[in-house]
């Protein structure tokens, strides 16, 4: 006679308990409950129940929307919940812009990676430290040799700033929200950021804008051009808001590409696709049933969650030019973004859980064993729309067929189904392990504001942000970290580090997998036919890969040294300069490294550079657009804060030799002891090494608050006078001795919009 087990009365299969349903010792009847719970808790992060781990965005086909209605079924039919209007997580809340994580660390190629300085007519200046040459990105400050433009508070700035010693403010444009970034391109000006007073609108909107109305209180991102041929009155030439928040943007030519993303809402029954706003009309507000008046695209996979990505072109040297405009409803938010001269490549990270894992298995495993009236109930449940079963309501109906047909079962045939299910888990972990975590990336075609979406391509792991990955003869190549983690399948498997190559059908064929196990990518520099790649745990590996042969990349050669490199910059073809910490404890030295690898076998630390005292740090360990380095001028430049230190400064350049080049006068470097100091520091760089020419300082005597106002974020040089941007100062320094020629102020007091202190840099396994 069977042994049946004893049904629990008092617990029931509901919500996040489903954990204590079964108030039994054996192991099978907590893993299957356990599986169940932890499904409740998947489905409220809205993970179809239907979830198969293999299947990726790779796998699907894009295709096009073909009208307003169908995007509202598919949403509709949709088994993830879609957020509401106004309710937690919706409109309210404020994405985390792409600019704020990850405008940091390394450049590409180095035939791609752009010059820091540009010769126009007889004029020397230096332009964005940008990570690809001819696709410019924006910044708080620009020069075109003459002029400097300048974000500061809720105002671009324009100084006629060369000559230094006369150089004053022309004028100010004064915006609502507080801007973001800029570009210049000849006479013409773009000013972008995070409008927070959308709201304004309201007062000129009729009925005709009853989309806007609904929708006034979402995230929305400005867009303003200007006509600056008149530096003293530029005048705004076309003022565009677009639905969702910043993610990121380049000027290609005269093209602004420009992306935003947004999750997608419900406002009753209206359109959920992103508004495109001109002057504070509505542009893309056309009829329900238009076919062809927008392009919207979505793929033939299931979502997990819904967000509407935006690519934009905006022609800003001719404000009458239509923007082109493409969205696509991705499956995840999108975290970093590589542009070359002819693509946009888009990505998203992709998880799946072991809980996921799990409920693969009780549907692999057990649902097969279900009676048919069972298996049909089970199907029946899992394709019920979402509108009469909620994921939850469906996942509980299910989890009681399974209970039900768990306590049929003898203790025998209990343990024996137990260990069936252990082996098949840890077969299916060692299956799927890569898949556990990986990246999603997306290929767009842009040609002279013209927009084409190519393919995606899949590779495991997560990247670090924007400069993982490259562009080279039509081959992407991208470097990934795949983290640490812990099953009760495998136990714990440690991090380890990948390069992939995909063609340009964005299909892997060349792959180096598991460098460095233990440790995690800190920077990364692809630089033609190589890759060089540091990663961290307690010591600093600088790996040579070899991508001559996109087939077959492979390890050249490692150095390891004390710390590691946050950015790396190549010096030449030969040399690359490395800026980072000296260990990984909270409080570590800001430390410049010179790295020989002209033996790729053997690469070389050259010469360091430790900046010691308390606390020190740098922008430019976390936004290489504040990392100014100029071969020809043998300089150098990043912004430093730093409590408690001393510094040596050696005396240099007085003069020039017979044949035009600066010679070092040098005198025996005294210590410089500061107790606070917030600027720049300016080093005379060649391949032997680091030498201290000065600093530039903007602490303020009475300020002893460290990334305040005056905290340093940008550095450029026009001839021979640097040029340091705080909040408050733009601060000219002759380069020959470092002494200030001149100094503005900009505002009295912006330490409201000073970024916060950063957190400790150090490894987390």
């Amino acid at each position: 006679m069977k042994q049946k087990l004893k049904k629990n009365n008092n617990c029931k299969l509901k919500g996040p308990n489903i954990v204590g349903v079964f108030l039994l010792s054996l192991f099978f009847l907590i893993f299957v409950s356990l599986a169940s719970a932890l499904l409740v808790s998947i489905m409220k992060e809205k993970i179809p129940v239907a979830t198969n781990p293999s299947v990726s965005v790779v796998s699907g086909e894009v295709n096009k929307f073909k009208s307003y209605s169908e995007i509202k079924e598919f949403l509709d039919e949709s088994s993830v919940d879609i957020v509401k209007a106004g309710s937690f997580g919706g409109s309210s809340m404020r994405m985390q812009t792409m600019d704020s994580l990850n405008d940091s660390k390394e450049a590409g190629s180095w035939k791609e990676s752009s010059p820091v300085e540009e010769i126009s007519g007889e004029t020397d200046y230096s332009t964005t430290n940008v990570q690809v040459a001819g696709v410019d990105e924006g910044d708080i400050i620009k020069t075109d040799g003459k002029y400097v433009y300048a974000i500061s508070g809720n105002e671009v700035i324009i100084t006629d700033a060369y000559p230094a010693e006369d150089a004053e403010i022309i004028s100010r444009i004064k915006l609502d929200s507080t801007p973001s970034g800029i570009y210049i391109n000849k006479n013409k000006l773009a000013v972008y950021g995070q409008n927070y007073n959308i709201y304004k609108y309201k007062e000129i909107s009729d009925e005709s804008n009853s989309l806007l109305k609904k929708r006034i209180n979402n995230n929305y991102t400005y867009l303003k051009t200007f006509d600056i041929s008149d530096k003293e009155d530029p005048k705004e030439e076309q003022s565009l808001d677009f639905e969702g928040n910043f993610v990121n943007s380049r000027l290609i030519g005269d093209y602004l590409y420009f992306i935003t993303a947004n999750y997608v809402h419900y406002y009753d029954d209206e359109i959920p696709v992103p508004l495109v706003l001109e002057n504070g009309e509505v542009i893309n507000k056309n009829n329900i049933e238009c076919q062809d008046c927008w392009n919207i695209y979505y793929f033939d996979i299931p979502y997990r969650s819904h967000n509407f990505t935006s690519v934009a072109s905006i022609n800003i040297s001719d404000s009458e030019e239509k923007i082109k405009n493409e969205t696509y409803l991705l499956d995840g938010n999108q975290n970093n973004m590589f542009v070359s001269e002819n693509n946009i490549y888009i990505t998203y990270h992709q998880y799946i859980s072991e809980e996921e894992l799990m409920w693969d298995i009780v549907k692999e495993m057990i649902l097969p064993k279900l009676d048919a009236r069972d298996r049909e109930r089970v199907k029946e449940i899992e394709e019920t729309k979402n509108y009469i079963l909620t994921p939850e309501e469906r996942l509980e109906k299910v989890g009681f067929i399974i209970q039900n047909f768990a306590e049929s079962l003898t203790e025998e045939e209990q343990e024996n189904l137990k260990k069936e299910m252990e082996v098949k888990a840890k077969q299916k972990y060692e299956d799927i392990s890569k898949e556990l975590e990986k990246t999603i990336v997306h290929k767009i075609a842009i040609d002279e504001g013209d927009l084409n979406y190519k393919t995606a391509g899949e590779v495991p792991g997560v990247v670090l942000n924007q400069f993982s990955m490259d562009e080279d003869k039509g081959y992407f190549r991208i470097a990934t970290t795949k983290n640490r983690n812990w099953t009760r399948f495998n136990g714990s498997s440690e991090s380890y580090n990948n390069i992939y190559v995909l063609n340009e059908n964005m299909k892997v064929i060349g792959k180096v997998e598991k460098l460095a196990e233990g440790e995690k990518i800190y920077s990364v520099r692809f630089m033609q036919d190589r890759a060089y790649l540091v990663t961290f745990k307690q010591i600093d590996p600088l790996f040579v890969i070899d991508l001559s042969s996109p087939t077959n990349p492979k390890v050249l050669g490692e150095l390891k040294i004390p710390g590691f490199s946050n950015y790396l910059h190549p010096y030449d073809e030969t040399t690359l300069i490395g800026l980072g910490k000296d260990s990984g404890s909270w409080n570590a030295s800001l430390k410049l490294s010179l790295f020989d690898i002209s033996d790729v076998k053997n690469p070389r630390e050259i010469d360091s550079y430790i900046l010691s005292g308390e606390r020190s740090d740098s922008i430019a360990l976390r936004d290489h657009k504040a990392f100014l380095f100029s071969k020809k001028k043998n300089l150098l430049v990043i912004p430093v804060n730093v409590d408690k230190a001393e510094i040596l400064v050696d005396k240099v350049f007085k003069e020039n030799n017979e044949e035009g080049e600066m010679n070092i006068i040098r005198e025996m470097p005294k210590p410089d002891s500061i107790k606070y100091f917030n600027g720049a520091m300016v080093f005379y760089l060649d391949k032997n090494g680091f030498k201290l020419k000065g600093k530039v300082d903007h602490s303020d005597d009475n300020n002893n608050y460290r990334y305040g106002s005056d905290t340093v974020k940008r550095s450029l040089y026009i001839e021979n006078i640097l040029y340091t941007l705080s909040n408050k100062y733009l601060k000219m320094n002759d380069l020959s001795d470092i002494e200030e020629v001149n100094s503005l102020e900009f505002e009295k007091d912006h330490a409201d919009l000073a970024p916060p202190a950063p957190l400790p840099i150090q490894p987390i396994f």
